[in-house]
């Protein structure tokens, strides 16, 4: 499980903003939400990287920090704690741009999971996503089929040239 560390006011977070993500309250128009992800940067005592994931919400800044073995899983980790941060917030927020609701943060599973599992569950996700598309497309054909049929019924008979 990866370990995130929230880190004192002041210090400076890693690399560039690589991402940004807003966020508002569909119910307190003007409250606003930014989560950032940051560059990688090596760690020159261990080798390993780290990245900073910035999260500003409700006139607060945090700063959390993430470890991997290279730069990679680090940003991986970020992405990954960046939707745990937002998710939590899921309730009074809404993705700027976006109706829906979804906040463009998918669900991750934990890392200490035994690989069989992850792919039990991936096989089932595959399952589900396949359903979903084969009822879609089902459901596309058949609406497809009926404006046919109406386009079909609005015709009007060709006069017949040979009167």
């Amino acid at each position: 499980m990866p370990t995130v560390t929230r880190l004192m006011r002041g210090t400076k977070p890693t690399g560039p903003i690589l991402a940004e993500r807003r966020f508002e309250s569909p119910d307190s128009p003007g409250q606003r939400a930014t989560i950032r992800v940051r560059a990688p940067a090596r760690d020159s005592r261990t080798g390993n990287y780290r990245c900073s994931v910035e999260w500003v919400h409700s006139g607060e800044k945090e700063l959390f920090e993430l470890w991997g073995i290279d730069s990679m899983q680090a940003l991986q980790l970020a992405i990954r704690a960046a939707g745990d941060l937002v998710n939590g917030h899921e309730e009074g927020l809404r993705w700027v741009g976006s109706d829906e609701g979804y906040l463009g943060f998918p669900r991750t599973y934990p890392e200490f999971l035994p690989k069989a599992l992850v792919r039990k569950l991936e096989r089932m996700i595959d399952r589900e996503i396949a359903a979903h598309s084969r009822k879609s497309e089902a459901q596309r054909k058949q609406r497809s089929r009926k404006q046919r049929q109406v386009g079909a019924g609005r015709r009007t008979p060709r006069a017949n040239l040979d009167d």
